[in-house]
C-alpha cells in the first residue's frame, strides 16, 4: 500500500491561502530568473492549476504543458476513481519578452528523428536512485535530465527551490550543468549529499581508469612512493627502430548514462563514424553520459 502522508508541507491550509504561496514563491523564482530564462514546474490536480493561473498573473510566458506518463502507476485501492497514471509540469518563460532557450534538434534526435511531443512515458524513480534513501515526491533522473537538456545549455546554472531528495542537482551534475538546491530538512539534505557523493566518485573511478600506460620497458623499476619520491627526472627510453608495428586500431566505447556500463564498442578512425554505428544500433546520443576513445598499437621485436 502506498501512504499518501508526504509531511506535513503537503497538507493543505485552504485553497486561498495555497494559492498565495504558490504566488508566492513563483515570484522569487521570477526575480532570480534570467530575461532569458525558464521554470519548469510539476503536480497533479490538487495543485498544479492554482500554479498556472499564479504564473499567468504573475507575467509569465506560458510554453508547455507536459503529460508526464507513469507505466506502471500505484493501483487506486478505493476503486471510485480512475488510476492517477500522469502528473503535469508546466515549462513558461520568464515574460513574454523571453527568447527561451529550447534544444529542438536534440529533442528530436533523442526522439528517433521525430519532433518529441508533449506526452513523456517515464518510468518512475528505478531502485538505484533509492539506493540511499528516497523523498515521497522524487522525480526520476530521466525526467530531469530531458528537462535540463531540453532547456538549457552545459555550463548553464539551475536552482530548485524545493531540493527534496536532490534530483535536479544529481541530473544537473550529469549533463553538465551548475546547480543550486534549497532545501529545509536535514534528512533530505543529508540524502541529497550521499547522491551527489556517490555519483562523483563513480565519475572519478571511471575517468581515472581510462588513464594508463603500459611499460614496455623491460629493466625492473621501483615503483614505491619513496622512488617517486627521489626520482625527479628520468628520460624515457626510445623504442626501438627494429621493432616492427604488426597492428594498430582505435576503438570507441560508449558508457551508458544510467547504468555506467559499456553499451556499445566499435572500432572507428574518427569519433563521427563511431556515433553513426552507434546510431544504427538503435541508440541515441544521450544514452551515453561519456565515451572513451582507446588506441592500441603492437609491435613485433
Amino acid at each position: 500500500m502506498v501512504s499518501v502522508n508526504k509531511g506535513t508541507w503537503d497538507k493543505s491550509k485552504a485553497p486561498e491561502i495555497n494559492h498565495e504561496f504558490n504566488r508566492s514563491w513563483l515570484a522569487a523564482c521570477q526575480r532570480v530568473l534570467k530575461p532569458n530564462g525558464s521554470i519548469w514546474v510539476s503536480g497533479t490536480a490538487h495543485v498544479i492549476h492554482s500554479v498556472g493561473f499564479a504564473m499567468q498573473q504573475l507575467g509569465f510566458k506560458l510554453l508547455n504543458d507536459i503529460s508526464w506518463v507513469k507505466p506502471n502507476p500505484p493501483p487506486n485501492l478505493a476503486c471510485r476513481y480512475f488510476t492517477h497514471a500522469t502528473e503535469t509540469i508546466i515549462w513558461a518563460a520568464r515574460d513574454k519578452k523571453s527568447r527561451h532557450t529550447f534544444n529542438y534538434k536534440l529533442m528530436k534526435q533523442t526522439n528517433g528523428g521525430k519532433q518529441m511531443k508533449s506526452v513523456w512515458e517515464i518510468k518512475p524513480p528505478e531502485k538505484w536512485e533509492k539506493k540511499f534513501g528516497k523523498h515521497p515526491t522524487q522525480k526520476p533522473v530521466a525526467l530531469l535530465e530531458r528537462i535540463l537538456l531540453a532547456s538549457t545549455n552545459s555550463g548553464d546554472l539551475v536552482l530548485d527551490p524545493f531540493s527534496g531528495s536532490g534530483t535536479t542537482t544529481l541530473a544537473a551534475l550529469r549533463t553538465r550543468r551548475t546547480a543550486v538546491g534549497l532545501e529545509l530538512s536535514y534528512d533530505f539534505l543529508s540524502l541529497t549529499v550521499q547522491r551527489l557523493t556517490s555519483e562523483i566518485v563513480r565519475v572519478a573511478l571511471s575517468l581515472t581508469i581510462i588513464q594508463f600506460s603500459l611499460d614496455l620497458i623491460t629493466d625492473s623499476m621501483d615503483r614505491s612512493d619513496r622512488a617517486h619520491a627521489t626520482q625527479t627526472h628520468t628520460q624515457p627510453r626510445s623504442m626501438s627502430p627494429e621493432l616492427k608495428l604488426v597492428q594498430q586500431e582505435c576503438r570507441f566505447h560508449f558508457i551508458g548514462r544510467h547504468n555506467r556500463a559499456v553499451l556499445f564498442s566499435v572500432l572507428a578512425p574518427t569519433l563521427d563514424e563511431a556515433l553513426q554505428k552507434f546510431r544504427s544500433q538503435g541508440h541515441h546520443d544521450s544514452d551515453a553520459l561519456f565515451i572513451i576513445k582507446t588506441e592500441t598499437q603492437i609491435f613485433l621485436a
